[in-house]
C-alpha cells in the first residue's frame, strides 16, 4: 500500500470510542477478544472483507466496527481498513471527527483516485474511506461495477477490510453485499430487538456468510457500574 497517499490523522471532537478513550478497560477487552475470535474463524479459508450488519438502525454496528478495527491494527498489528457502506445514512465519518471531502462516492463516480480518497486512521495500520459528499440522488452503491474494482484492489492492500454496512431491515437486500465480502457479522443489541425481528433479519440475510454475532450493551455483572460489550 503506497502510504503516502493517505493524508494524517487530524483529531478532532468524534464519538467516544472505548478502545481508544479507555484502553485498558473491561470493554476494550472484550473487543480485544472479539477480533481473536474472528480472526481464528477467518484464517482458513483466509477471509479479508468482513461486512457488519444489523437488523434496524442503532443497535451499534458503526461502534462496534470502529472499536474491531481499531484493536485489529493497534494490538494485533493488521492492515486494517474501515469502508462505510452505509449509503443510506453514513456516520463514519462523524465517528471519527472527519470532514466529508471525498470518500466511495467520489471514487465509484470517478471524480478521485482510491488512494487519494483514504484517511489514515488514529491508530498505526489504520486506514479509514468514508462515504464522502453525497448530493442526496445516489443510487445504492452496492448494485454498481464500481464498487467491485474498489473491493479487489484494497484486498490486495489490506489484512482485513471492515465493511460498515447498511441494517438489513426494513428494505436493504444484504445479498448485494454478501455476494462481494467474504463473511458477515451481525451486531445485535440486547434488549432492544424482538425476536421475530431479527430472525426475521437472519432469514433475510442468508446463513453462508454469517461468521457470527456480536452482543452489544448486554448489561454485565462487573465489580465497576459500566455497561460492556459482549459477543
Amino acid at each position: 500500500m503506497a502510504k503516502r497517499v493517505i493524508p494524517d490523522f487530524q483529531e478532532g471532537k468524534g464519538e467516544e470510542l472505548v478502545t481508544l478513550t479507555r484502553r485498558a478497560s473491561l470493554a476494550s477487552d472484550r473487543y480485544r477478544m472479539l477480533f481473536a475470535k474472528v480472526d481464528q474463524l477467518c484464517r482458513t479459508p483466509e477471509k479479508k472483507l468482513i461486512a457488519l450488519t444489523s437488523s434496524i438502525k442503532g443497535e451499534g454496528k458503526t461502534t462496534t466496527t470502529a472499536n474491531l478495527a481499531i484493536v485489529a491494527a493497534r494490538d494485533f498489528g493488521k492492515r486494517c481498513l474501515i469502508i462505510d457502506g452505509d449509503f443510506k445514512n453514513p456516520t463514519l465519518a462523524k465517528k471519527f471527527a472527519m470532514p466529508e471531502e471525498s470518500g466511495l462516492i467520489d471514487v465509484i463516480e470517478g471524480r478521485v483516485q482510491l488512494g487519494n480518497a483514504l484517511k489514515r486512521g488514529p491508530v498505526e495500520n489504520l486506514a479509514i474511506l468514508p462515504m464522502g459528499r453525497r448530493s442526496g440522488k445516489e443510487n445504492n452503491i452496492w448494485t454498481t461495477e464500481e464498487i467491485k474494482h474498489v473491493l479487489t484492489e484494497v484486498r490486495a492492500w489490506f489484512d482485513y477490510i471492515w465493511i460498515d454496512a447498511p441494517p438489513i431491515l426494513p428494505l436493504f437486500d444484504m445479498s448485494f453485499i454478501s455476494d462481494s465480502v467474504d463473511g458477515t457479522l451481525i451486531v445485535v443489541r440486547a434488549g432492544e430487538v424482538p425476536e421475530q425481528v431479527l430472525a426475521q433479519a437472519i432469514k433475510s440475510l442468508g446463513s453462508s456468510k454469517i461468521i457470527g454475532s456480536v452482543l452489544n450493551r448486554a448489561k454485565m455483572d462487573w465489580p465497576s457500574r459500566y455497561y460492556e460489550y459482549g459477543y
